[in-house]
């Protein structure tokens, strides 16, 4: 799935939607203690009032929200010939007529998160059962069609970890009785606004069900559970955007040697987005081996360099198969998300700047940042006072 997708899908996520709607609703309680269920139910969430249904829906769009491959996977499944996978339990859930059949399934998923499990509290377990439809194509303000005319429709199951909290002592105000109490601390709160994993089955692909994908939401930028990964979801997770840029970065410090031009960086940077930019509309913007020579041929490294590259690969990662995510590779080019630091002082600066920066050494030998400016630079409103040479 691409993240136009997931953003296109969380906007249909609210009350009367005619695009997207949930239906039946499944929770259970476990202990941690024990790692018994202490209850479960089911509910059509349209019969709840509406309040709870807002709760319910705004932790669902966070199942489905944040940066893919920092805080969404896709994984493909392991394990496939076993008859307790769960890419088999969750097909069976998402398309069996029979209720006991599809909860049973459901409940066995619920069986290995309790056989791994790894939170420090008690924790409710929510699936959702929904149906999305989605629009073939782009639709002009004359067009034809009406904006909700549905093309493509995909049933789908969300999974959602809370944590259960228990209230601190405190005097409440009963409005029913009209009195002061004590709150009882057997009233256990499930904190929907913060789910801690999560996952989406299936995924969609170029207006398919992928039922060979499942959809893994972590509660952390950067950090898996990979025990709910692995024997829950009987998942597989590549790595990390964050690892995939320090792979990337590198592969091309293997390549290019310790020391390089920052104008070289930027014209790397450049082609890259270059690249990218190539890919069909709906597609993923991935480099593979091949396009990486070309990005450094394009932005002047040496022949006798790029002939490094699949020793690199093999190196860092392990293979010259895999293909590089272009938005986990590339800075944010909107923003001065390169960070330059060092012991006095911590610049960042655009990209598409880096061309203006040089590392040189005055007349006394001591090395200098040198940044080429377009107007004057204030501290606490006081103009530095200019020089022509470096001192």
């Amino acid at each position: 799935m691409i993240k136009k997708d997931l953003a296109e899908m969380r906007k249909h996520m609210k009350i009367g939607s005619t695009m997207l709607q949930f239906n039946d609703l499944y929770s259970i309680y476990l202990k941690k203690d024990n790692l018994e269920i202490i209850h479960k139910e089911v509910k059509n969430i349209n019969m709840l009032d509406e309040e709870s249904q807002e709760l319910y829906i705004k932790n669902f769009k966070k199942i489905l929200a944040g940066a893919l491959d920092t805080k969404l996977f896709q994984l493909d499944f392991s394990d496939t010939d076993n008859e307790d996978n769960s890419q088999k339990l969750l097909y069976t859930a998402l398309e069996s007529e029979d209720e006991e059949e599809k909860f049973l399934s459901l409940d066995t998923i619920v069986n290995k998160l309790a056989n791994n499990y790894n939170y420090d509290n008690d924790i409710v377990i929510t699936f959702v059962y929904g149906e999305y439809w989605k629009g073939a194509k782009r639709r002009s303000i004359e067009a034809d069609e009406a904006e909700d005319d549905s093309v493509y429709s995909f049933k789908f199951i969300i999974g959602s970890i809370n944590k259960v909290e228990y209230p601190k002592k405190a005097i409440q105000f009963d409005y029913i009785n009209k009195e002061f109490r004590t709150n009882s601390s057997l009233d256990a709160i499930i904190n929907l606004n913060s789910p801690m994993d999560g996952f989406m089955f299936p995924c969609f692909n170029n207006n398919y069900s992928d039922v060979n994908h499942v959809m893994y939401y972590s509660g952390k930028n950067n950090e898996v559970n990979l025990g709910f990964i692995e024997e829950v979801l009987n998942g597989t997770i590549k790595i990390t955007a964050a690892e995939e840029k320090k792979c990337f970065n590198a592969i091309i410090k293997e390549v290019v040697g310790e020391e390089i031009e920052p104008e070289t960086m930027q014209t790397i940077y450049e082609n890259i987005v270059i690249q990218g930019e190539e890919i069909e509309e709906g597609e993923e913007a991935v480099l593979s081996i091949k396009d990486v020579k070309r990005v450094l041929a394009s932005s002047g490294i040496e022949e006798e360099n790029i002939e490094k590259l699949e020793e690199a690969y093999e190196g860092t990662i392990g293979n010259t198969n895999f293909d590089f995510k272009v938005d986990n590779i590339l800075p944010d080019l909107k923003s001065k998300s390169v960070k330059i630091e060092s012991e006095n002082a911590n610049i960042s600066i655009a990209p598409n700047a880096l061309g203006k920066i040089k590392q040189v050494r005055n007349k006394h030998g001591k090395k200098c940042l040198l940044i080429e400016l377009d107007e004057d630079i204030e501290i606490n409103g006081f103009k530095i006072k200019g020089s022509d040479f470096l001192d």
